[in-house]
């Protein structure tokens, strides 16, 4: 394992991208009986319709296990090894540290949105500017097309598909195999962490959600390397993600009953509520950080 091998991995991930939108778009087309063309229209710019909902929602479920899984996958039986040696997975899990991922992943949900709302009006060359607008808008009529949810199905699966299937993949691929080969790599820790944060974030494909991705990337690699396990982080990222699927799954209904809509990213974006879940995500980080001193109050998995 070397820095070729990420290179290569890198690269496969790019390849199954392709591989993943082309399965996907062919399989989608027989599934729904419909043109390739509608499939790749419907995915790229929906029209709100069950059918363009149902791709939306099937199309990042293929495209993800192909460009996510697949490689991870392929990579830890090239080289031979079992699932827990980039993963972490047999250690237990302490109930102390199980209780502060979860508040690390609250008190990060408002840092990420503010930092993202600041990037929107950092002083951007126009060309960027323009190009992180375009990705910004196109991701956000996708999802929003995917988190149209009128039944509490939808919601599970939604949360299955955007909170707990990329808690799984993406930190065994970025912070266990990509963060591993790292560390063999490098002399600092700290340069691992960092390329496997930059890494993690470039593959988001977002100018204005960059900063605060790399931010998480980097906590979730440090807290990886301090407890040589994956489980916090997780379990942190399931509950980032999955608490944002459902606020829009309760806001949405909400607005069906009352008439009074309220957006998730407006109320995470308060830089008043940001300055003590900044402090609250220190803490969280450092309770993280430090080793056990009793295995009495922990799970084994």
């Amino acid at each position: 394992m070397n820095l070729w091998g990420i290179a290569f991995l890198l690269l496969f991930i790019l390849v199954f991208q392709l591989v993943g939108y082309g399965l996907s778009t062919f399989i989608l087309s027989k599934w729904f009986d419909v043109s390739p063309d509608v499939v790749s229209t419907l995915s790229s710019n929906p029209d709100g319709s069950a059918l363009s909902i149902n791709i939306a929602r099937f199309s990042n479920l293929i495209q993800f296990i192909s460009y996510m899984g697949i490689p991870a996958l392929l990579f830890t039986l090239i080289n031979r090894v079992p699932i827990h040696f980039f993963g972490g997975y047999n250690q237990s899990i302490s109930t102390r540290k199980l209780a502060w991922s979860i508040i690390m992943a609250l008190a990060a949900l408002p840092v990420v949105a503010v930092l993202t709302e600041w990037s929107k009006h950092f002083p951007w060359p126009s060309t960027m500017l323009s190009i992180g607008r375009k990705l910004s808008e196109q991701r956000t009529l996708i999802f929003e097309n995917m988190l149209d949810m009128y039944h509490w199905q939808e919601l599970l699966f939604c949360v299955f598909l955007l909170a707990l299937l990329p808690a799984f993949l993406e930190e065994y691929l970025f912070r266990g195999i990509i963060l591993k080969v790292g560390e063999s790599q490098y002399k600092k820790q700290r340069t691992a962490i960092i390329f496997q944060a930059f890494v993690f974030s470039l593959l988001h494909f977002s100018i204005f959600e960059f900063l605060g991705i790399f931010m998480m990337g980097a906590v979730f690699g440090w807290v990886a390397q301090r407890n040589n396990s994956l489980w916090y982080n997780t379990i942190a990222h399931f509950v980032f993600n999955g608490v944002t699927v459902v606020a829009h799954y309760y806001f949405q209904r909400n607005f069906e009953k009352t008439g009074i809509h309220f957006d998730v990213d407006t109320i995470l974006t308060n830089f008043s509520m940001a300055i003590p879940a900044s402090l609250l995500l220190g803490m969280s980080i450092y309770q993280l950080s430090r080793p056990e001193k009793s295995k009495q109050n922990s799970i084994n998995i």
